[in-house]
């Protein structure tokens, strides 16, 4: 009798979870904690007064997406994921030593996965001619390729990756760049550097990015490629838990949660020139009375964000955008004296796609 009685327990506490979530609608709300528009609840009927022959579908979409205590038990997933079995509830995200996570798209570089001869042939060649292009307009070109974060600390990466490949598209290109006179800022061998040379960290733990000191160590080379004496410190700052980092963020999309950035209190004052949502926008411009009295043109990806505010104050004016793939007739449009191009080591094969003006071509 008593076992009986604990089967029947079992099946009703079982029930009442299985309740809990559609049941619960009725009274509790998931508020917006994800960056795209959640279904509405779905209508029998359209304004028109035919029938919505998709209304079982979208109701069940409806309730997949409003179920009670959805955000909680997506945290829940995860976090036992995380914890116990070293698994991310998302396949964008890898789980690495120490705590740190990195972008699922760097594996290939990571492993050493390689573009044929051909194309990085073309792709260098492409870079030499858009160089040529901006000089044409009287204008100084400057490439900088930003390396994967695990490029700079692949000792972080989960041991089933192996040692990361010592000859990857990156180093090819800059070989076939060198050859070739390719102006550009070697940002791998810049940050690998000083990164043992000094404990302090060049990218976020938990974000797919570099913090605010490995971009302006890089940003101090590209300022002495273009022959300006403006330079940035890199050891007097302070650490603010500031930053909202991605990766950690694809896992947790409900939780407040800051990862560590470096704040230097030594940027000069400039202010935007048009209206400007985030540093995400597609195109930012920036004008700084107390600027050296030049202008630059930079084509940026994620990673120039924390160029900006830098850039910004260094140069009277500064243009930046952000739309792929790089659109080169700003170029000759732009009041500019130097051209920056800067983009990710994952998506370097982008560069073989920029367009030359057609006008410019004999």
């Amino acid at each position: 009798m008593k076992k009986k009685i604990g089967l029947w327990a079992y099946v009703l506490l079982f029930w009442i979870i299985c309740m809990v979530p559609s049941t619960g609608m009725l009274f509790y709300r998931n508020e917006l904690t994800e960056n795209r528009i959640l279904s509405r609840y779905p209508v029998l009927r359209a304004e028109d007064g035919t029938w919505n022959a998709d209304y079982t579908g979208d109701l069940q979409t409806y309730a997949a997406e409003h179920f009670a205590f959805r955000s909680e038990l997506i945290r829940a997933d995860s976090l036992l994921k995380l914890r116990l079995l070293r698994t991310p509830c998302d396949d964008q995200v890898v789980i690495g030593r120490e705590g740190w996570l990195f972008f699922d798209e760097t594996l290939g570089d990571y492993v050493g996965i390689r573009l044929c001869d051909t194309e990085i042939e073309r792709i260098s060649v492409r870079l030499c001619e858009v160089c040529s292009y901006i000089r044409e307009q009287g204008k100084e070109p400057l490439i900088v390729i930003v390396p994967n974060k695990n490029s700079i600390y692949p000792e972080y990466m989960p041991a089933r990756f192996g040692k990361r490949a010592e000859v990857t598209n990156l180093t090819l290109l800059q070989e076939r760049m060198r050859e070739k006179e390719v102006p550009f800022v070697d940002a791998y061998q810049i940050l690998l550097d000083a990164k043992t040379q000094d404990a302090q960290y060049l990218y976020f733990r938990e974000d797919t990015h570099w913090n605010n000191t490995g971009a302006r160590l890089v940003l101090n080379e590209i300022y002495a490629a273009f022959d300006l004496p403006d330079r940035y410190g890199l050891a007097d700052y302070t650490v603010e838990k500031s930053h909202e980092p991605d990766l950690y963020n694809i896992l947790f999309p409900t939780e407040d949660h800051f990862d560590n950035q470096h704040m230097y209190d030594d940027g000069k004052e400039y202010e935007y020139t048009g209206r400007v949502h985030s540093l995400d926008d597609m195109k930012i411009g920036t004008f700084s009375e107390e600027g050296n009295g030049r202008s630059i043109l930079v084509y940026r990806d994620s990673f120039g964000r924390a160029l900006i505010p830098y850039i910004g104050g260094t140069f009277r004016q500064a243009a930046f955008y952000r739309s792929m793939p790089y659109d080169l007739s700003l170029v000759e449009n732009t009041e500019c004296d130097f051209v920056l191009i800067e983009i990710v080591e994952r998506n370097l094969e982008a560069l073989g796609n920029i367009e030359i003006p057609l006008n410019t071509i004999e």
